[in-house]
């Protein structure tokens, strides 16, 4: 479930690699942070409530795209210069977004319009970069979270989660209407093609946690144009082949025990607690490579594991981070005290990038504040 944390918020930009030009670098150095009141329009209010969420780059990096819920607008920033970005324009969209996506010639966002948990709506708006209008709103029969695009821009897929009240019966599940995925075509030009006809991809009696309730928490595509979709609050996982809509394989994301850790509220020093047998439950994934993937097992439920996970597609664990995220917050004085009893370090995104021919793996850490970055190995990944 997406979090809004609207205070003080800045767009961090960039990641650079740090170290002499001529040598490989060894580490990441933040570059700029961007005030994202600065992007709201002329002559508003400096103190309008705005954050910036959901980031997406353009395919050749020079203009970012986030996600301004309060605004109800996607807003773009020039990134030609990291050290010196410069507002764009806003694309207002009638309804909060959710999710930000770039293709070649559009972006692309998830736009939630729902009255309440029980009357979901949203919709997939197609936007413009030169222009900041929307060319097309397509129906995704529920309230979006995440969307993603394909390396080939073929397809866009958009995981429907119809999120739980945890104000209704303590939040249990299964509360209906149930989540889905909702899959896009598009043409050359990057518009969609069956707007009027979305297909839609039934995860119902997959999980079970609350099967008839799937509430897709977020979703990648690989290069053979897979998805893989997390469902956080049903601990489960489905692979869905995109082009006919069929989940091909689907299993639990299990559960993990974890010590060494902080688990006392506030206190830190103490790293002598464990968690036994907690779910996983997954939020952000992010495909490795067309046979593995990676997930943050932030938790939502009942669980969270603190860490970080790699799969199989056919559901084997290959690697888990146990307490590795939770001992890096504290070695460099980033652990979330006040959130020791309470899922810790908190991994809730992922993402993967190519650097000097290596392949590397991107943890953040929602609560602790900070990016674990690790480079793939094929196996077991090594902290850079």
């Amino acid at each position: 479930m997406r979090k809004q944390f609207l205070a003080g918020v800045s767009l961090a930009v960039a990641l650079g690699m740090g170290g002499a030009a001529a040598q490989a670098s060894s580490f990441f150095e933040r570059i700029n942070s961007y005030p994202v009141y600065k992007t709201l329009p002329s002559g508003a209010d400096r103190s309008t409530e705005t954050v910036a969420e959901i980031i997406a780059a353009s395919k050749d990096g020079r203009t970012l795209a986030f996600t301004d819920s309060p605004g109800d607008a996607i807003v773009f920033v020039n990134a030609a210069n990291p050290i010196n970005l410069q507002p764009i324009g806003r694309a207002g969209l009638g309804g909060e977004p959710t999710s930000v996506a770039f293709g070649a010639r559009a972006a692309y966002a998830g736009v939630n319009t729902s009255e309440d948990f029980i009357n979901a709506s949203g919709h997939l708006a197609v936007i413009d970069p030169e222009t900041l209008q929307v060319s097309a709103t397509c129906d995704t029969q529920g309230q979006p979270d995440a969307v993603a695009i394909s390396n080939d821009g073929r397809f866009v897929a958009v995981a429907i989660e119809n999120e739980r009240d945890e104000d209704l019966n303590d939040g249990v599940i299964p509360q209906m209407p149930a989540g889905h995925l909702a899959v896009f075509d598009l043409d050359g030009e990057g518009q969609v093609t069956n707007c009027d006809s979305v297909r839609i991809v039934d995860l119902t009696g997959l999980a079970e946690v609350a099967g008839s309730d799937p509430e897709p928490e977020f979703v990648s595509i690989n290069s053979a144009n897979e998805a893989v979709v997390t469902m956080q609050e049903n601990n489960h996982l489905a692979i869905v082949d995109l082009a006919t809509g069929a989940v091909t394989a689907h299993f639990s994301a299990g559960a993990v025990s974890v010590e060494n850790i902080p688990v006392i509220e506030a206190d830190s020093s103490d790293a002598s607690g464990s968690i036994a047998d907690v779910p996983r439950e997954p939020d952000a994934v992010a495909w490795i490579d067309n046979d593995r993937f990676v997930t943050a097992n932030e938790g939502d439920y009942e669980g969270g594991s603190r860490g970080f996970t790699i799969w199989s597609k056919a559901g084997e664990v290959l690697f888990d981070s146990g307490a590795q995220m939770e001992h890096i917050g504290m070695s460099h004085g980033h652990y979330p005290a006040k959130r020791a009893d309470n899922k810790g370090t908190e991994p809730e995104g992922v993402a993967i990038g190519d650097f000097g021919g290596e392949t590397l793996i991107f943890v953040n850490s929602e609560r602790g504040n900070f990016v674990a970055v690790y480079r793939d190995t094929g196996g077991e990944p090594e902290f850079v």
